[in-house]
């Protein structure tokens, strides 16, 4: 019986002793979406970018050979300090689970405490700035970053998709006009061929998987791309694909407001005032832009991008302000949604950038929430019966941003790595 006792204290005494974190278990039963989502409205501006980067911008590609040490930066809209940390999911090129175990491409625990905080010091809003630096990655590919609350819920706050990559590939690809006549002045055709180096293959087919994507929007990537000819003693993988399979549309240059400062209006807006919820900026009145000629401006098109910047005396990063801008796009009721859209929110489409029709205004508004900067955007219009470009029109001579993705996956191998990209 004492002995039995004994037993019972020392259990007793280790559980006092020990801490039990939350487990990644704990996490998946959450059901994580490997993709750009936040689970909360209380998500502001999220960035990966190098280390003391002068302004916030969109950068989710790193080298897996990396000279600079790359950090995520993001704010949460309260007053209060949250216990955070984040995981890191490894992923195949499609942006399924690989088969790896945390091992297999982190150094680390699979588990990163954010210690790093700053309160902001704004007048109109409040909100935590937090920081951390993206641990170095063993393998190329596919990656998920996840922020969730330091407790037994595990419950995610964001996740965010960023691509590491290596240079084993050479890449030739350009941008040219489409044969076809219907598309020759409406897209942009992807010329394509890929020498592969040292690298293995037994099956060009299986092994190598291209993703195209066009000005960052994931919605819209041609993937995956599947080379039509190998010339294996040139190690060289020809597309040369004879329909629409690697066409984009051209779209239209993209509107865009300026919002870095709260003592003047900036360009594109028409008002700006205190009220009840913050500072609001009220932009110009808007209409369609499809059937309008086509005038190429470079620059304030960021092809959707945007950088957050203050520019009111004596301001700095810690107390830029949280605005929220209204829009009204006049034109009649169509049978479908309208989204504001762009790389603001990671060119998603949900409740808070799509508009609703005032029938009284005959206008779709809309109103989101941004941190002082400068900011791309479009109208994406989500209908069966017109294309998603169908606010702005589309043109061939449109400036787009590009990027190429070369994945490949070894015979025998559990992984793809990411062994080419390029911009264009």
């Amino acid at each position: 019986m004492k002995r039995l006792s004994f037993c019972f204290l020392l259990i007793f005494f280790v559980q006092s002793k020990c801490t039990f974190v939350s487990s990644s278990s704990s996490l998946d039963a959450f059901n994580v979406q490997y993709t750009d989502k936040e689970y909360t409205s209380q998500v502001g501006t999220v960035s990966i970018a190098p280390l003391e980067a002068l302004n916030v911008t969109q950068l989710n590609a790193v080298p897996l050979a990396q000279r600079q040490t790359y950090e995520l930066i993001f704010d949460l809209l309260n007053s209060d300090y949250q216990y955070l940390k984040m995981k890191i999911f490894h992923c195949d090129w499609n942006w399924i689970p690989s088969k790896l175990n945390d091992l297999e491409f982190l150094s680390n625990y699979n588990e990163f405490t954010i210690a790093d905080y700053a309160f902001s010091q704004s007048n109109f809003s409040e909100y935590v700035t937090y920081k951390t630096v993206i641990p170095k990655l063993k393998i190329s590919g596919n990656y998920i970053i996840c922020i969730y609350q330091d407790d037994q819920s595990a419950i995610p706050l964001f996740t965010r998709k960023f691509i590491v990559y290596e240079n084993l590939t050479y890449i030739d690809a350009n941008i040219s006009t489409p044969k076809q006549p219907k598309n020759s002045r409406t897209h942009q055709k992807v010329n394509l061929k890929i020498n592969y180096g040292d690298l293995e293959t037994s099956n060009s087919q299986e092994d190598f998987k291209v993703v195209l994507i066009q000005n960052r929007d994931w919605k819209h990537a041609l993937m995956p791309l599947l080379p039509t000819q190998l010339i294996p003693n040139e190690k060289t993988l020809i597309f040369n694909y004879f329909n629409d399979e690697m066409l984009f549309p051209g779209l239209n240059n993209f509107r865009f407001f300026d919002a870095r400062s709260i003592s003047y209006r900036g360009q594109n807006v028409m008002a700006l005032q205190p009220t009840s919820r913050g500072i609001e900026l009220i932009l110009e009145i808007e209409s369609p832009k499809k059937g309008l000629a086509f005038s190429q401006t470079l620059n304030t098109d960021l092809n959707g991008a945007y950088y957050t910047q203050t520019l009111d005396p004596n301001a700095q990063n810690f107390n830029s302000e949280y605005v929220w801008v209204n829009f009204r796009m006049e034109m009649a009721k169509i049978n479908g949604d309208i989204f504001i859209h762009g790389g603001f929110n990671n060119w998603q489409l949900n409740s808070q950038n799509k508009m609703s029709y005032d029938e009284n205004m005959q206008a779709y508004t809309g109103s989101i929430r941004v941190k002082q900067g400068f900011y791309n955007y479009n109208y994406y219009v989500s209908s069966d019966q017109y294309p998603f470009y169908w606010i702005d029109g589309n043109h061939g001579e449109h400036r787009n941003n590009y990027e190429i993705l070369v994945y490949h996956r070894a015979p025998g191998s559990l992984n793809d790595r990411l062994v080419g990209y390029k911009k264009l």
